[in-house]
């Protein structure tokens, strides 16, 4: 384990200098770089620690290496914040404050270790190659996995946010620090439900170290990542999978934590049977509810049919004639046929709404005659898609209770526009509008793999319409 803690933080040493060197004129460079260096460096006083309990002594070292993953995953935190991209100022002043709060609680936590001891004074397990946690450290290692989460939900919504060709730089850094944030989450998750620290698990992120120490300096010297700027609507990090996922584990670490407080069981024994309750439960809430099985449906389809197409692929197709568009006009008449010739449905109707009115209306069409219809903003279609915030389905799901409103008081403007789904228009929760589309060439079956594509379609609509209505 030593010797690839050492490699590991040597790299890492060694990679932070060369960004420094030469690419020092951009503070997300120097940010790179001096997060390069604190993780080298905590890597190093990891292979130290570990060394002198191989020759049976336990210093201050363990302790230290612990309390330095605070300021470490910050300073990563801190990149992922400004990287690319210009935070808003309502949400640069819920990071400073979180950060300074998180830089405050690292110096407390250095402080601390004056009157409290992070992990056990002798080594335990039968190999000897694990620690006993205290209070403290469980502390210390909640905020890791608080940290992780954020990190791993901003890395999230910058990626989306980027051009094709700012994604293929970001591309091998971004699996390097998801790796990093998966590997920390994972080591704070099975250090506090065992109780004990275990060296292995700490050797293991060597490998994601080892990965930023060569991808950090490519992106960032060879590539000029630092100049990179996102070029669509950026999701709120709350509104990404990796912030939903990293909660949720959160919630259940807490949730098992008070389980095995209030049973007298081990955290262990108190997942494994949580665990087993939650598996019954969702079988049988999935065999009774259509809502649970339509979510378990959409949570399935980007695994199912995302290989059907390729979304960088069509982003870069359909960019170029959407940035081409120079009014509204133009857009809204290119967008329907453009969409069914990408997706291979058909027909495809635009409903926007004009100016400040409260009805959406026929704006582009491929039916001849465009269709004369128009929804209210307050009627059950339109509330729908602007809750969902996805595409929906608009036949061949009568069983589905909720969309039976849909189905009644919006069966004129399905049946006129012979729609078969509707995709809406979302800008930060307010809906400008959406496509009702109908069947794919290729038969109704393949309607669930087509929605996604149509997903992406309305992302970059919606980018385009957002752009043009800030420049005018």
């Amino acid at each position: 384990m030593v010797p690839l803690l050492v490699a590991s933080g040597a790299l890492a040493l060694l990679s932070g200098a060369v960004v420094l060197l030469w690419k020092p004129n951009r503070v997300v460079s120097l940010l790179a770089a001096a997060s390069l260096l604190l993780l080298g460096l905590q890597q190093l006083g990891w292979a130290r620690a570990i060394d002198a309990i191989s020759w049976g002594e336990r210093n201050s070292w363990l302790d230290l290496s612990l309390v330095f993953a605070l300021p470490v995953s910050l300073a990563w935190l801190l990149l992922s914040v400004v990287l690319a991209r210009e935070t808003e100022p309502k949400q640069t002043r819920v990071w400073r404050l979180y950060i300074s709060f998180q830089a405050l609680l690292s110096l407390g936590a250095v402080a601390g270790l004056h009157w409290f001891s992070a992990l056990g004074r002798f080594v335990v397990g039968g190999d000897g190659r694990a620690v006993p946690l205290t209070s403290f450290a469980v502390l210390l290692l909640g905020n890791l996995l608080l940290n992780a989460t954020f990190l791993s939900a901003n890395l999230e919504s910058t990626y989306l946010g980027l051009s094709a060709r700012w994604r293929r730089v970001f591309r091998p850094m971004l699996a390097a620090l998801v790796l990093l944030c998966g590997l920390w989450i994972y080591l704070a998750m099975r250090s506090i439900l065992t109780g004990r620290l275990s060296f292995p698990d700490v050797a293991l992120t060597s490998i994601p170290v080892t990965l930023l120490a060569a991808a950090v300096p490519v992106a960032f010297v060879r590539k000029r990542m630092a100049e990179a700027s996102v070029t669509a609507h950026l999701k709120p990090f709350y509104e990404t999978a990796s912030f939903v996922v990293g909660m949720a584990a959160i919630v259940l670490l807490f949730a098992l934590v008070q389980i095995a407080h209030v049973t007298g069981w081990t955290v262990a024994r108190a997942f494994w049977i949580s665990t087993l309750c939650a598996a019954l439960l969702g079988l049988g809430a999935v065999a009774m509810s259509r809502r649970f099985q339509g979510s378990l449906q959409r949570l399935l389809e980007p695994f199912l049919y995302t290989s059907r197409f390729d979304p960088e692929a069509v982003w870069t197709r359909l960019s170029h004639e959407l940035d081409a568009s120079s009014t509204r006009q133009d857009l809204c008449r290119m967008v329907p046929a453009r969409t069914a010739e990408i997706a291979g449905i058909g027909p495809v109707t635009l409903f926007m709404a004009s100016g400040g009115a409260s009805d959406f209306e026929v704006v582009g069409s491929t039916l001849q005659p465009v269709p004369a219809e128009r929804v209210a903003r307050e009627e059950p279609l339109a509330r729908e898609l602007r809750a969902s915030r996805h595409a929906i389905h608009l036949r061949g799901r009568a069983d589905d209770l909720g969309l039976i409103p849909i189905y009644v008081e919006n069966a004129k403007q399905i049946a006129a526009c012979e729609a078969a789904c509707a995709v809406p228009l979302n800008e930060r929760g307010e809906l400008l509008g959406f496509i009702l589309c109908g069947d794919p060439d290729r038969g109704r079956e393949t309607l669930a793999g087509t929605l996604l594509l149509l997903e992406v379609v309305a992302q970059m609509v919606t980018t385009r319409l957002t752009s043009l209505r800030r420049d005018r």
